[in-house]
């Protein structure tokens, strides 16, 4: 009874693909043609990748990782556009449950607490909700790590900066973030996570914030890194 009524629901309300948006089981979020086409980086055991290269340069790290590439035209892109413009928050459980698997037995297990890059206030008014929030709330989770939102600030509203050259990029962020009760973070080794890191400016603006307590590390853990073209 209880499988014909499921059977039944499941005809009402049928559940589409994210990625392509071909009918698919329950509680599935891709189809496997789509699962096919998502690319990890597989940066996760591996201090030495051009993720951690990129923001090496603009701010000290210990590691960094990120779960897919990101294409322009891609499943990725299609995703977490959902997830920062269509209120699809099931989505940062899904990306921090994969990446999970794959940070298990690495260094980033040694982190001590996960804190999310904020939004600038008029934004998340505007978009009402971070969208790296449940991302990092499930990495926390099983990882038994610490969350710790709404400690690093966004006080300053910047633009895009996809189109911006490298010094525009850092004078566009420069003082950007600020702690609140930077005694939280005295001596933690701190996982930094973002959505999508493409020229790695607003991350390294946040890491040299948070370098500022004293004792603290940084490790970086994003959904997507766009190498360079940038989409």
């Amino acid at each position: 009874m209880i499988a014909l009524l499921q059977d039944l629901l499941n005809t009402i309300f049928p559940t589409y693909c994210m990625g392509c948006g071909c009918m698919v089981p329950p509680n599935t979020i891709l189809c496997l043609q789509c699962e096919r086409q998502l690319t990890k980086t597989n940066y996760h055991n591996s201090q030495r990748n051009p993720l951690f290269e990129m923001i090496q340069k603009l701010a000290p790290i210990q590691h960094a990782t990120s779960l897919f590439f990101f294409e322009r035209r891609g499943i990725v892109q299609a995703l977490v556009h959902q997830l920062k413009y269509m209120g699809k928050d099931h989505l940062g459980d899904f990306f921090g449950t994969m990446l999970v698997k794959e940070l298990i037995d690495s260094p980033f297990q040694n982190c001590d607490v996960v804190v999310p890059i904020p939004l600038h206030k008029k934004r998340q008014r505007k978009r009402g909700y971070n969208q790296v929030t449940a991302f990092g709330q499930q990495i926390a989770m099983q990882l038994r790590q610490e969350y710790i939102p709404n400690r690093l600030l966004r006080h300053k509203a910047t633009r895009t900066l996809v189109q911006l050259n490298s010094d525009q990029r850092i004078a566009q962020m420069k003082g950007a973030f600020s702690v609140v009760c930077p005694t939280l973070f005295v001596g933690k080794h701190i996982l930094l996570i973002d959505d999508v890191v493409t020229t790695g400016t607003t991350l390294s603006e946040a890491i040299n914030c948070l370098l500022q307590i004293e004792g603290v590390q940084v490790s970086v853990a994003t959904i997507a890194f766009a190498k360079p073209p940038l989409p």
